[in-house]
C-alpha cells in the first residue's frame, strides 16, 4: 500500500492537512477514502468549497491531487506529505 495514501485512509474522518511538491499545502475535510486492492481514491473539500480528489495506484505511484474549478479538474499537485490538521 502507498504510505501517503494509507495514512490518509487512517486519518479520515478528520481533517488532513496536504503538502504539495512546490511546498504548498492544503486541509482537506475527507469525504471518502477507499483502497481498491493497490489503487487509493479519496475526496475532500477544503475550507471554501472546493472539492479535491486524490489518487495513486499503489506503491511505485505518486499520489496526485486534482481540484475542482470552473472549467471542470485541475491538477493540484504531487502530495510529499500528509498528517492530521489541527486546525
Amino acid at each position: 500500500m502507498h504510505t501517503l495514501a494509507k495514512r490518509i485512509h487512517n486519518i479520515t474522518p478528520r481533517n488532513v492537512r496536504l503538502t504539495f511538491e512546490n511546498g504548498s499545502t492544503v486541509v482537506l475535510e475527507m469525504h471518502s477514502a477507499e483502497f481498491f486492492q493497490e489503487a487509493f481514491q479519496a475526496e475532500g473539500t477544503n475550507s471554501d468549497g472546493t472539492a479535491y480528489r486524490l489518487v495513486t495506484d499503489g506503491d511505485d505511484d505518486p499520489l496526485v491531487a486534482g481540484k475542482e474549478t470552473g472549467d471542470g479538474w485541475a491538477t493540484a499537485g504531487t502530495v510529499d506529505e500528509v498528517e492530521p490538521a489541527d486546525d
